[in-house]
């Protein structure tokens, strides 16, 4: 294995008539502190727009470029006038939702729409999930009717549907997975250091990278695009045969992954995606996306997470 992260992954998004004209944007996302947030900060501004975010921390609110803004609250405040606003908080752990139904709903769907009806005739930006649909089938197409069977599945797929309603745009995501962070970044950690795991077998995903999700938002934005993309890895695969996956690119017995049912081990059956990949055809017309097999970009994130602990 490449001891360098492999960057085929970004497909380059090719310069829109807004860049193109010189019209660099006001933008504000909300939710700048998570995943996405802080990567897409980075890259709209690289990118030359102005760019504002919204975060929960109050200490860093003394910076000029970030307002406090918190979603749970019952009250919330007016915000700055921006061409785009790109909604990327959300309360999206499957089992919060389930047990905070109430704070989750404020969170995922009041505050959007209020936000989204305050934007001054700039346009949304709503970051969503497959799990709008029952996720039982693979590749499903953006004009397939919502049949969410999870808590934040339902409260996404009525959020979409109050932004969709105001002109603006959702863009629906599978899993994103990079180094440093979430399940993966843990199985790595733990099968490099001679420690077993368990995965679920019952249980799919489809993974894309994060850089993908850069380029897809950065696109709609300046593309002035509106209504339902998604974006998707090119096929699912089990928690457990990526666990695998991993242990063979590192060396590891293939015994120190055990394949575990998700319905066995406290997951309800609502929750339990047997697939999740989504069609992209809008995304892959609009900048020539093409979406990978998941073993690929696994192997992307494990390339990158030893980029630096294991360069020459």
């Amino acid at each position: 294995m490449d001891s360098q992260p492999r960057r085929s992954a970004r497909i380059l998004v090719s310069v829109s008539p807004v860049v193109a004209a010189g019209w660099l944007m006001r933008i504000l996302i909300v939710g700048v502190d998570g995943l996405i947030g802080q990567a897409l900060y980075a890259s709209l501004c690289q990118r030359g727009h102005k760019v504002l975010g919204t975060t929960r921390r109050s200490h860093q609110t003394n910076q000029k470029d970030r307002l406090f803004l918190d979603l749970a609250a019952p009250t919330l405040p007016a915000i700055p006038p921006a061409e785009v606003a790109i909604i990327c908080a959300a309360m999206s752990k499957f089992a919060d939702c389930r047990n905070y139904p109430e704070r989750a709903r404020q969170v995922n769907v009041a505050a959007p729409l209020t936000l989204a009806k305050r934007a001054q005739a700039g346009r949304v930006i709503l970051l969503s999930s497959s799990v709008v649909f029952d996720c039982r089938k693979p590749h499903v197409k953006a004009d397939q009717p919502t049949a969410p069977r999870s808590a934040y599945g339902r409260m996404k797929a009525e959020a979409e549907a109050g932004i969709l309603a105001l002109g603006g745009a959702v863009l629906r995501l599978t899993k994103i997975v990079a180094a440093g962070t979430g399940r993966l970044a843990d199985w790595i950690t733990a099968l490099d250091r001679g420690h077993s795991i368990q995965a679920f077998e019952d249980h799919r995903f489809c993974p894309i990278g994060l850089e993908s999700v850069l380029d897809a938002v950065a696109s709609i934005a300046e593309q002035e695009s509106g209504g339902i993309f998604q974006l998707s890895g090119g096929a699912d695969i089990s928690y457990a045969d990526a666990a695998r996956h991993i242990a063979g690119c590192l060396g590891v017995p293939a015994d120190r992954v055990k394949g575990v049912r998700a319905v066995d081990n406290g997951v309800p059956e609502d929750e339990v995606t047997p697939y999740t990949s989504l069609d992209t055809t809008r995304l892959s017309a609009l900048f020539g996306y093409r979406p990978l097999p998941p073993r690929k970009i696994i192997d992307d994130v494990i390339a990158a997470s030893f980029a630096t602990t294991r360069a020459p």
